[in-house]
């Protein structure tokens, strides 16, 4: 997207097909993106190197996204959360941190409108 600034996206996503499918648009919008099947690896991935935005799915195995959304933001406090779920924002909105619902399934027009919501939104640090 020309204007569009670059960012570093960590995906976090269960669902092989899915996991491939939403790191292959947000690759085509020009973001540098990392994809993984687990809350836990992604907590790894956070340690070591620095992230704009973590899209995560909520109904995640092991930790939940919402609890690897809290946990991230201890790792990198300027985080934006974008979180996926069947349930759109139902199981997100009373968290206490900004973050922004996409409800599943979605299609690129819609990722593209939450990628604007994150950039219209303060960082979790603010």
């Amino acid at each position: 997207m020309p204007g569009r600034e670059r960012l570093r996206i960590l995906v976090v996503e269960d669902n092989p097909d899915a996991r491939f499918l939403v790191g292959e648009m947000l690759a085509t919008f020009g973001h540098q993106v990392q994809a993984l099947g687990h809350g836990e690896e992604a907590l790894v991935a956070l340690a070591r190197k620095p992230f704009d935005v973590l899209f995560t799915d909520v109904g995640l195995p092991g930790i939940s996204g919402v609890e690897l959304a809290r946990q991230a933001l201890l790792i990198q406090p300027g985080l934006r959360i974008i979180f996926a779920s069947g349930f759109g924002d139902t199981l997100t909105r009373n968290v206490e941190f900004p973050a922004v619902a996409l409800q599943k399934p979605y299609d690129m027009q819609q990722l593209e409108q939450a990628l604007d919501g994150i950039h219209g939104a303060p960082p979790a640090a603010a």
